[in-house]
């Protein structure tokens, strides 16, 4: 899990760097030395990113440095972006930290990873259509694809493969009939 929880805050870092730093980058499009200031500032933190093991104090360092920088010039900025919501900011370093994790992995992990991924998509749409699903149904083929890709991210392609069997079988369940008698 410590790994798990690395990557993640070298994704949070990242993301954040992304943002600001994109958004500092047009504001010193004409001053030179606030361009290598801000050059300086990102390549100090993703030096400190790649190194291994990755230094996530350095790199947070160079960050908060950014976000003091941007906070004292331009804090009033129309344009100036705002930290997202919790939920919003933890989808945004899920991505960023899917990406890391991805890269990490040998090129036959990421293959078989893309296959199940492939079919987890295709399975899930073709249960999504099926005609006549009940709302809890639906719930619930929704929540076990979750799961799904869950395991995806967390790179157990056969834990996600399992859940997409059980997907299959949530989804296969058929609504009693109407006016039919109940079993005994």
């Amino acid at each position: 899990m410590a790994g798990l929880y690395g990557i993640w805050q070298r994704a949070e870092v990242s993301r954040r760097l992304d943002v600001l730093s994109g958004f500092v980058a047009m504001c010193v499009a004409g001053d030179d030395d606030a361009r290598r200031r801000l050059a300086r500032l990102v390549a100090g933190a993703d030096a400190a990113l790649s190194a291994s093991p990755p230094d996530l104090e350095v790199a947070s360092q160079h960050l908060d440095e950014l976000v003091w920088w941007a906070d004292t010039e331009w804090a009033d900025h129309p344009y100036r972006p705002v930290e997202p919501r919790p939920d919003e900011a933890d989808r945004q370093t899920r991505d960023y930290a899917k990406d890391l994790r991805h890269a990490a992995l040998p090129v036959g992990v990421r293959d078989e990873m893309g296959r199940v991924e492939l079919h987890l998509e295709v399975r899930f749409l073709a249960l999504c259509r099926q005609p006549g699903l009940d709302c809890r149904t639906r719930q619930d083929v929704f929540y076990v694809a979750g799961r799904a890709a869950m395991a995806l991210d967390l790179g157990h392609w056969d834990v996600a493969e399992r859940e997409i069997r059980r997907m299959e079988q949530v989804g296969s369940v058929e609504p009693p009939h109407e006016g039919l008698p109940l079993p005994a």
